[in-house]
């Protein structure tokens, strides 16, 4: 159960991202930055017993994480801050996730005319890079990371992620249609991991306009309505 507003609902980007997420019991502490109306700390309550962070710049966002958490009866577990991720110490976390902008800010085109949807899309408060390495920093040799990015800047994703560290481990791509290129992919990383890495099976979001395909419905395990 969950409490939306117009211009800060959950959208595909977390519906994705909440169910590749695979926490194994080890994880005591999930950290999601940007963590909006906190929806994707939701799917982390039904998958593992940690203890649930978020942090949100967005006063409006971050009020309606602090409802969700009470409509869900999870106040004991969850601990939110209103701030700014690279401003705010953390130490020694075992996971940290996130949907972070995923514009650069160079790229006018990408940028919204409503302000709170400018600074969640857009590299304004967070860069990729500043991201990155602060998630590093931030969790314990062999912690878990987790991200849902553009598919476009994939080769740059990965370039960062060797510099701090951090090494992939499960990659999945995201595809609107069957014969249309991918537009996001999913990461999961571990800190100083080895060189393993498994390339799951690409999915593929939709039939034809505004039907669902049957891979994605089995995927997300049902239909469900998103924006």
């Amino acid at each position: 159960m969950i409490e939306q507003t117009k211009g800060h609902s959950f959208n595909l980007d977390t519906v994705l991202l909440g169910k590749f997420l695979n926490l194994p019991t080890k994880i005591k502490k999930v950290l999601d930055v940007g963590t909006g109306n906190g929806a994707l700390l939701l799917y982390v309550s039904q998958k593992s017993k940690a203890q649930l962070l978020g942090i949100e710049i967005q006063d409006i966002r971050y009020q309606l994480a602090l409802r969700n958490m009470k409509l869900n009866q999870l106040e004991e577990r969850s601990k939110l801050i209103l701030g700014n991720y690279l401003d705010t110490p953390f130490e020694q976390l075992d996971c940290i996730i996130s949907n972070p902008p995923f514009f650069n800010t160079t790229n006018k085109n990408k940028l919204s005319v409503d302000e709170g949807a400018k600074l969640a899309r857009n590299e304004i408060t967070l860069n990729l890079k500043d991201f990155i390495c602060k998630a590093s920093k931030d969790l314990k040799y062999g912690g878990y990371f987790y991200m849902i990015h553009r598919a476009d800047r994939f080769a740059e994703i990965l370039n960062v992620l060797n510099k701090y560290h951090l090494v992939p481990k499960r990659i999945k791509f995201v595809h609107p249609y069957i014969d249309k290129p991918a537009n996001h992919v999913l990461i999961q990383c571990i800190k100083n991991g080895g060189d393993s890495l498994i390339l799951e099976p690409p999915l593929i979001i939709y039939e034809k306009k505004h039907q669902y395909s049957q891979l994605f419905e089995t995927y997300i395990g049902g239909k469900m309505n998103v924006t």
